[in-house]
């Protein structure tokens, strides 16, 4: 329910949009020279908005209580038309070739899913001069960031409850309010409220902390053994994967005009990438676009995978699936994952003298593939222990590049990324190299030290 507040100066209504404990905060003030009459508008907007179901903002609560002369303008614009120019500022101007310089369209609509889940339900009413008021704009920002780390996500039918939003999703939000508020410097406000001004403190809205990303390293046996199980319609994209290090969306759309099989450099050229909503367009960044450099091995996969099929034609296509106008199909990242990588890791993490209980026989059909949960729990040696994913394929290349003796340029090149920072953020561990070996050395030096000091005694 709606409640007043007391101030030094007024007296405000507070309540939440929609009635619900995670609806965004509202609230409206009213001040006047005698109190009872700051008292008695607040007492009428109470009623307006329990009358409304709390689906009420602060704006039409004023625009109902308050004569038109007295209603506030702060003027400028609310927070959620200011979003939709700058998306539409930000599209590509031509979507089907964006440029490098573009934010690719797949990525921004990203950016507008996190704004109208996670930004949009608690600020878009506010005005971006609201939010640049020194105190009243960082404390509406800490209040947002609070409600967000207070919500879950992920509601099902199962699990109605949810879960708790993982802090890495309250700074995503964070980053991308940010960039849509720094867009609106100096248009419509003087500075950009979200970013950290000269002489504040690191963290002054309240952000968590987040765990550093950590990629899986697969030893040679266990690649070895999820490759034992891995079905026909995977194994040489699996197998690819892990010795090259590609992206699996750069890997999905490569054509055969696209690698180079025969002579002393064979090599793969990264010019397309697949995209979160299946269609085809750039790679991640300008530095995506690479040409990698393959063994002999992976160049004899390649080829088997090349012959017979023109310039054009998928190198991995997606099995079953018709074509269209001739062309074939690209797989679906999540029917790839779902179908036939996890119950190949299933497979792997089943013990031949300890097997879990087969799935049930259906009355009629084939027998349907493994769950993920149904899995040996015994301590036998040579069976997988973890779960990976399939992007760690790229985590075990790179790692076993930097093992090897690469150099962090080469290693960068060779991934596509960016800066030589994401590289060494992500496997920077990987150029410590063993320490097993200088450990048992200082143990051994400190065992003769302790004898040599006895003999000393």
């Amino acid at each position: 329910m709606a409640t007043i507040e007391h101030r030094a100066q007024s007296v405000r209504v507070c309540w939440r949009l929609g009635g619900t404990r995670d609806g965004a905060r509202m609230s409206a003030a009213f001040a006047a020279p005698d109190p009872a009459d700051a008292l008695a508008l607040a007492q009428q907007a109470k009623k307006l908005v329990e009358a409304y179901g709390h689906r009420i903002t602060r704006e039409e609560v004023l625009r109902v209580v308050l004569p038109e002369e007295e209603t506030p303008s702060p003027g400028g614009i609310i927070l959620a038309d200011w979003v939709k120019l700058w998306y539409e500022d930000r599209k590509p101007v031509n979507p089907d070739v964006p440029g490098m310089d573009d934010i690719q369209l797949d990525t921004l609509d990203k950016y507008m899913q996190i704004m109208k889940s996670r930004v949009l339900p608690y600020l878009g009413h506010k005005y971006l001069t609201e939010l640049t008021a020194e105190e009243s704009g960082e404390a509406t920002l800490k209040e947002w960031v609070r409600a967000l780390r207070k919500s879950r996500v992920k509601r099902t039918k199962n699990n109605p409850g949810g879960k708790p939003i993982s802090a890495s999703s309250v700074r995503a939000a964070h980053v991308v309010l940010h960039m849509v508020l720094g867009a609106a410097v100096p248009r419509f406000i003087p500075f950009n409220p979200v970013a950290r001004q000269g002489g504040e403190r690191k963290n002054r809205l309240g952000l968590p902390k987040a765990r550093a990303f950590e990629g899986m390293f697969l030893d040679v046996w266990e690649v070895e053994r999820i490759t034992q199980y891995c079905d026909d319609q995977i194994r040489d994209l699996w197998f690819v994967l892990v010795n090259t290090g590609l992206r699996l969306g750069e890997l999905l759309v490569l054509r055969v005009q696209d690698v180079t099989v025969e002579g002393k450099e064979p090599e793969v050229r990264v010019r397309r990438a697949l995209k979160s909503d299946g269609s085809i367009g750039l790679p991640k960044s300008e530095t995506s676009v690479r040409a990698v450099s393959v063994s002999t091995e992976v160049a004899a996969v390649l080829a088997a995978r090349c012959k017979g099929k023109g310039p054009r034609g998928l190198i991995f296509p997606c099995p079953g699936k018709k074509k269209t106008k001739g062309a074939e199909q690209t797989w679906s990242e999540n029917n790839l994952y779902r179908r036939h990588w996890l119950p190949a890791v299933a497979e792997a993490m089943r013990c031949s003298e300890h097997p879990p209980p087969d799935p049930p026989k259906p009355a009629r059909g084939p027998l349907r593939k493994l769950r993920h949960d149904e899995v040996s729990t015994c301590a036998c040696p040579g069976v997988l222990r973890r779960r990976p994913r399939l992007h760690d394929g790229r985590h075990t290349h790179a790692t076993d590049l930097i093992r090897d003796g690469w150099e962090l340029h080469d290693v960068q090149r060779r991934l596509g990324h960016a800066s030589p920072v994401t590289t060494l953020t992500i496997y920077g561990h990987a150029w410590d190299g063993p320490k097993r070996k200088m450990l048992d050395e200082l143990a051994e030096r400190r065992r003769a030290k302790l004898l040599r000091d006895d003999e000393a005694a």
